[in-house]
């Protein structure tokens, strides 16, 4: 029987991490949010349930269903649990027994959909009392 040699440890390639300077350490940026943040096409999933709990965007009362896309048989009661009910997507996906990635991608695609097809749309804000006298006269 042939004798079983010990792999020798991987020797690192690059640069140690003892050998960069401070400034050279990794770092992550958030991703920079526009001024113009107020397109909802440019809202996250979160942002976007934020902005429908507090009446700042529509709503439709009856969630439609895009039967071309993804999951139609969950489509509705996810955006339904997510959008009004708050929960989250790991609950979601618990619930219907596939991953979070996919209620997300779901959630998603049924976001760009309904604001392609004029489901949801931003709400503008009410005019003060004092601007309203003037386009009455």
């Amino acid at each position: 029987m042939a004798a079983r040699g010990v792999p020798a440890p991987l020797q690192p390639v690059g640069p140690q991490l003892t050998e960069l300077p401070a400034s050279a350490a990794t770092v992550y940026r958030v991703r920079p949010r526009l001024q113009s943040a107020n397109k909802i096409e440019e809202l996250s999933l979160s942002e976007l349930r934020g902005k429908i709990r507090r009446n700042r965007v529509s709503f439709p009362s009856q969630v439609p269903i895009f039967p071309k896309h993804d999951r139609p048989d969950i489509q509705r009661k996810a955006v339904q649990l997510y959008f009004l009910f708050g929960w989250s997507c790991s609950r979601i996906a618990q619930r219907y027994g596939v991953l979070r990635q996919r209620i997300q991608q779901i959630l998603s695609t049924w976001k760009r959909r309904a604001i392609q097809m004029g489901y949801i749309q931003e709400i503008p804000p009410a005019m003060p009392s004092r601007d309203l006298g003037k386009l009455v006269q």
